[in-house]
């Protein structure tokens, strides 16, 4: 007698955790015609003894249903509460049966997207901390492939994968499998699990080289007809046609490539086939290492203050279609080739519309989940309407896992977002994360099922505890979105504004158990205002009962508008809450404006700034200041200064009477030359501890005594060209006909 194998969902295996408190549709195949049997039973893992009569456990489901004359069948199963309890499915249809067994009841939660959501534990470090085994215990982790392409696959297929070839369910005890789960999931599900005291699974999805187009269906892109204009606009959206086109180019690419690995074999052995070479370059039509992905800028406003701020006198044009002009194959008439009706514009594959929903979200269809965490990726700043990108993203979720219609609030899948990170920020364009987080956040604020976003912009050094701490993030505003209104459900950000005078206090929502203890006690960086004249400066700012920020600039009586962190690296935006979600960088208002550049060598605070030293390169620890003439020690003093925590203290020796030092302006991070709009002239604070007669010369600036007297003085110098200052550097000079000296500098101001 034919045996039908009981084929069930990839998702529904041993070891795997079921989503609490919904109801459960297990679609599966088996003989046609033919009745299925369900059974699970349920049994307490601590090993105690249950009595018969106890309904808790033993057989508490018994269910039957008939498969049609394709085999297929269906069961609905109740909804369980969380716990620690194993669970056993077996499945019966004639004599085939199959069981799963160590099945967890608990919280099911979808990571996908791009960028630090998808770095393994063998790549990253947690952050030193004992780990609970009670809480290891509960931990579970479903992992397809990462780029969707199981063995045997080499190319996305139009086709829609209805499972999974390989997949299983992790324990944590799998420590070889274990190291390819991605760090911030792992992260985010000991925090959570260790909150909640019952189990928890991640299907971790996450994909570093994929971008949001990749995982929207067809169907979201029909029903989002915006979205589907846009993508069209874009010359990335593919219907059958396209994209089987698009694998013929794959197809010659890859034997192009092929050829080209025989010919250097040819010419190394000496015997050269100028054939070979023909059908290459015919293949080719030009190198395909010189193909590159699209380059398309990022859309903003025509009325964007980038425009209007950097004083451009037509809007920077972001409509780029004429930049996707790349085609791979050149117009021949040949059998071998794409006819032109045919020709299509090469596309990489994380710019291919729906590849990683047929590939990995079709499978897990009727999956019933907690919630997603999603990442971008910088490729995604090159979409215009990303809002319309979220809502296709949206409808895709909705559309393959369950529940589709929620009766209780709190069973409402959540979605929570990562910023993206300054390191993505573009050179020609280096507002563009800035506002592309704005857009992102404003977002989320839209959306009716419950939300969150979670900001990446003070973690800058490299450092593999990254992704972790990002896991740990987003646990934490899990955790205050489903089980506490006492935790925060996001970053922070401003939600309302007192006006006393010249300063502005500024509230939060999300803040719940104030500011972070260090940030409610010292000076606040990152802060800027604008007067009428709609430019920024560095400001003061300072916590109030920890609860609040008080935020001014004394040379600004009526401050128009504040902002905080908005600048491209803000390294001096560091300001968290007790749970260690940073606050959001901010604008109040989108109007133009000449926003403040990175000033942070004015404070004298410290040596060492975080910061790029090219384009290129990761961040580093970076020196802020150094000397070019003479000899000098340069150092902190934090008892001897007049503003902030600290002064510039320099012992110096001289070359001809002069000693030079200056702020290193060169750094890629700081966009020099640095351009300060609606001030003429530099105003610096020393303090002469060996009351010599000494002299100030600041290039560009001019010069001026320095006084004799054990007391700071403040001296102002005009700058020398007309228009906004301008520093490609800032030499500054201490003039003294001995040899050997000291100053304290402190407070350098533009006024």
């Amino acid at each position: 007698m034919q045996v039908n194998p009981i084929i069930l969902p990839s998702w529904l295996t041993s070891q795997c955790v079921f989503q609490q408190g919904v109801e459960h549709k297990i679609e599966g195949v088996a003989a046609p015609s033919a009745t299925v049997t369900l059974e699970i039973v349920k049994d307490p893992t601590d090993g105690r003894k249950v009595s018969k009569l106890d309904t808790d456990y033993g057989v508490i489901l018994s269910r039957e249903a008939t498969t049609n004359a394709k085999g297929r069948f269906s069961f609905t199963i109740p909804p369980y509460k969380a716990s620690g309890d194993a669970y056993t499915f077996t499945f019966k249809c004639l004599s085939d049966q199959t069981t799963l067994t160590d099945i967890r009841c608990g919280d099911v939660w979808v990571f996908l997207g791009s960028d630090f959501l998808s770095i393994p534990m063998k790549e990253a470090n947690a952050t030193k901390a004992p780990l609970k085994r009670k809480v290891m215990n509960y931990l579970r982790f479903y992992l397809p492939s990462r780029s969707g392409l199981e063995d045997g696959e080499e190319i996305y297929s139009y086709e829609e994968k209805t499972h999974y070839k390989n997949s299983e369910w992790i324990k944590v005890t799998e420590t070889a499998k274990l190291a390819m789960v991605s760090s911030s999931a792992f992260a985010f599900a000991y925090r959570l699990s260790d909150q909640i005291s019952y189990p928890v699974g991640i299907v971790d999805l996450s994909y570093n080289d994929s971008t949001i187009i990749n995982w929207i269906a067809p169907f979201a892109m029909d029903r989002v007809e915006a979205l589907k204009d846009v993508v069209k606009s874009m010359g990335l959206y593919l219907d059958e046609d396209a994209y089987k086109n698009l694998l013929k180019i794959d197809e010659k690419k890859k034997k192009a490539s092929e050829l080209k690995e025989e010919y250097k074999e040819t010419i190394e052995s000496g015997d050269i086939d100028i054939s070979m070479q023909d059908e290459i370059k015919r293949l080719e039509g030009q190198d395909p290492d010189d193909i590159k992905p699209l380059d398309i800028d990022f859309p903003t406003s025509d009325d964007s203050s980038l425009n209007s701020a950097k004083g451009h006198k037509e809007n920077i044009s972001f409509t780029s279609a004429s930049q996707l002009d790349f085609d791979m194959i050149p117009e021949k008439k040949d059998d071998d080739k794409l006819s032109r009706a045919d020709e299509r514009k090469f596309i990489k594959s994380k710019y291919r519309m729906s590849i990683l929903y047929r590939s990995k979200l079709v499978p897990l269809k009727n999956l019933a989940v907690r919630g997603f965490c999603f990442s971008p990726d910088k490729g995604e700043l090159l979409f215009e309407r990303y809002d319309l990108f979220l809502m296709g993203l949206l409808t895709t979720l909705a559309e393959v896992f369950e529940p589709k219609e929620v009766f209780d609030d709190s069973l409402m899948p959540s979605i929570l977002f990562v910023t993206m990170h300054p390191n993505d920020v573009d050179f020609e364009n280096p507002y563009s994360v800035l506002e592309f987080n704005e857009n992102f956040t404003a977002f989320t604020k839209m959306l009716s099922m419950p939300s969150g976003i979670v900001s990446m912009h003070d973690m800058l050094l490299p450092d593999k505890t990254i992704s972790f701490i990002l896991g740990m993030r987003l646990a934490t505003i899990a955790l205050g979105t489903h089980f506490s209104p006492k935790m925060s459900k996001s970053s922070p950000e401003p939600n309302d504004i007192e006006i006393a005078g010249n300063k502005r206090i500024i509230k939060f929502s999300n803040l719940n158990s104030g500011l972070n203890a260090q940030d409610a006690t010292g000076e606040i960086t990152g802060f800027a205002v604008a007067g009428e004249d709609r430019i920024f400066y560095p400001a003061h700012a300072k916590s109030l009962y920890g609860m609040c920020v008080m935020v001014w600039r004394d040379d600004i009586d009526e401050p128009v508008s504040i902002t905080y962190g908005f600048t491209p690296f803000p390294h001096d935006a560091t300001l968290k809450n007790g749970e260690d979600l940073p606050i959001l960088p901010f604008r109040f208002d989108r109007d133009p404006a000449y926003f403040a550049p990175d000033l942070s060598f004015t404070h004298c605070d410290s040596l060492q700034f975080v910061g790029k030293r090219t384009p290129d390169s990761d961040f580093e620890n970076l020196e802020i200041y150094r000397t070019f003439k003479g000899k000098g020690i340069i150092s902190q003093d934090t008892i001897h200064k007049l503003t902030g925590i600290a002064s510039l203290r320099i012992r110096y020796e001289t070359d001809k009477s002069l000693y030079g030092f200056e702020p290193c302006l060169e750094y890629a991070s700081l966009f020099s030359p640095i351009e300060i709009y609606g001030r003429t002239k530099i105003q610096l604070s020393v303090f002469n501890p060996d009351q010599k007669k000494k002299k100030l010369i600041v290039e560009d600036f001019g010069e001026a005594e320095i006084r004799q007297q054990l007391t700071w003085q403040t001296i102002t110098l005009d700058y020398s060209e007309s228009g906004p200052i301008r520093l490609d550097s800032l030499r500054i000079y201490i003039e003294d006909k001995d040899r050997n000296g000291e100053i304290y500098i402190d407070a350098i101001n533009f006024i």
